[in-house]
């Protein structure tokens, strides 16, 4: 193993063993085993019951039910692996202002939930929102989204390291790659590539203090999706 692996490894561990440590490093999901429990009323996994949980950013969520609600989002019928809505730009245009007024932070909500209804996984709306509430010294809502934010990351880097196709972050949506580069302390470094028949896509990066190049996230459930509807924009 190099020493760059042996790097992340060390950051990785640090992140998860601090809230899990009794949970395994990390292990690729098993798709058809998380749609077997999502679908199944009696499941302690069943969707709407962990989305229920998500929503009230329950302090109970286990990191085993995040991974269940995150993956097992590709089976529900609210699932888009695109991320083409309006409100990013939108978004994108408040949050680059030099400061806000409380108008700003009304926009800001208001373009954060909006995604959210089209993607409750969007962490850039979740860190739009998080922003907001800092500013507002609204520690409770700030608790709240927190806890949801972390869920998604949580479910995330628990099913790779990201140094290799192999041992891949596993994604839902490709714009989720991107959005966790800020969380593990990186910047993109300007390519975005294929391989391995299309299911697996690296980042390169830019200079970090971890000398990595690049990192890897399988996109499986965006490809199948896609595929399954003929074709189109991932």
């Amino acid at each position: 193993m190099n020493m760059k692996r042996l790097t992340l490894l060390a950051v990785f561990a640090t992140i998860l063993f601090a809230v899990h440590a009794q949970e395994e490093f990390f292990e690729a999901p098993d798709l058809k085993m998380i749609e077997r429990n999502v679908k199944q009323p009696g499941s302690s996994y069943h969707y709407p019951r962990l989305m229920e949980k998500y929503q009230a950013a329950d302090k109970e969520l286990t990191l085993e039910e995040s991974r269940h609600l995150y993956f097992g989002y590709v089976y529900q019928p609210g699932y888009v692996p695109t991320d083409t809505s309006s409100y990013n730009s939108l978004l994108a245009e408040v949050i680059a202002k030099q400061s806000f007024n409380q108008s700003d932070y009304n926009r800001i909500l208001e373009y954060a939930d909006a995604l959210l209804q089209e993607d409750p996984f969007n962490l850039r709306a979740l860190n739009a929102k998080l922003l907001v509430y800092a500013q507002l010294n609204n520690t409770e809502e700030y608790k709240k989204v927190a806890r949801q934010r972390k869920a998604v990351q949580d479910a995330i880097i628990s099913t790779g390291d990201g140094m290799s196709d192999k041992t891949a972050f596993h994604v839902i949506k490709v714009a989720h790659e991107y959005d966790m580069l800020p969380f593990l302390g990186y910047t993109f470094g300007g390519e975005d590539k294929l391989v391995r028949g299309g299911k697996v896509n690296y980042l390169t990066l830019g200079d970090n203090r971890f000398g990595v190049e690049r990192v890897y996230f399988n996109i499986s459930p965006v490809v199948d999706h896609v595929s399954a509807r003929g074709g189109g924009k991932m």
